[in-house]
């Protein structure tokens, strides 16, 4: 494939909009190898050709053997929704503004007054959600999570992950999971911060990731951490229905996650 090619996006006709509108993500998709939203994408269309009431399952079969804490997923079939925006939630806005205050920082001080929300929509790219449990899902392929915003060096995106997904799940129980190409890399970029080593910290000392969410009570925070799922690419491969009518995007899809033969 050359780069005047376009990779094949099935189901395309049912890209949410708020994908579609975006004409850099878009082309990424269309054109790179590299894209997490590609694979995102291709892997969730074709589990759910299955039907709910069997891919479901075969995925929390997976999520339970890589982290996931509770056997009580499989009790409600949930709706999926992917690359959901969720507003900062309102607790951390109001911390936000607090610690920018008093810092030494002049521009912070400014930007702690005016109104405009400190931290951005945050992206999901994955949301499986019932009346019971909240998902949120953070895909990745071949880049780090991203290790601050503009306004907080400490703000990592499994914590904002997180946050957000307390904040959204309301009395439904919230889980965080991570679809990612490796679950323990064996590379070590020192400029990046991997997920690998923060979800051990999380999961061994929920302390850990308390005292980066003051707002938060420390039972939920202990309870997502200790039931963080990492799920590699290839444990969604293995499970999705045969599709004789999609080989050539399957070819690619294993060509990316490493699976292909």
């Amino acid at each position: 494939m050359t780069l005047h090619d376009h990779f094949t996006i099935i189901d395309y006709k049912l890209l949410p909009c708020s994908k579609t509108s975006k004409k850099k993500d878009m082309k990424r998709m269309l054109t790179s190898s590299h894209s997490e939203d590609w694979v995102s994408w291709t892997v969730m269309r074709m589990l759910q050709r299955r039907g709910t009431t069997k891919w479901w399952p075969k995925v929390v079969d997976v999520a339970l053997v890589h982290g996931a804490n509770t056997k009580d997923l499989y009790h409600s079939l949930p709706n999926v929704d992917m690359w959901r925006s969720v507003p900062s939630p309102y607790e951390y806005e109001r911390a936000s503004r607090v610690r920018m205050k008093k810092s030494s920082n002049p521009d912070w001080n400014i930007r702690a007054t005016n109104r405009k929300a400190v931290e951005g929509n945050t992206e999901v790219d994955i949301v499986f959600s019932s009346s019971d449990y909240l998902i949120f899902v953070e895909a990745k392929l071949l880049s780090p999570i991203s290790r601050r915003t503009k306004y907080d060096p400490d703000r990592n995106q499994i914590l904002r992950n997180i946050d957000c997904v307390i904040e959204e799940a309301g009395a439904r129980k919230p889980h965080f999971w991570m679809f990612v190409k490796d679950r323990d890399p064996r590379y070590r970029d020192p400029n990046s911060l991997h997920y690998s080593d923060l979800i051990q910290q999380y999961r061994s000392d929920p302390e850990s990731l308390a005292s980066k969410l003051p707002h938060r009570d420390f039972d939920t925070l202990a309870y997502i951490a200790q039931g963080i799922a990492v799920i590699e690419w290839r444990d969604l491969i293995s499970i999705l229905p045969d599709m004789p009518n999609d080989t050539s995007v399957l070819r690619e899809l294993q060509h990316r996650v490493g699976t292909a033969a």
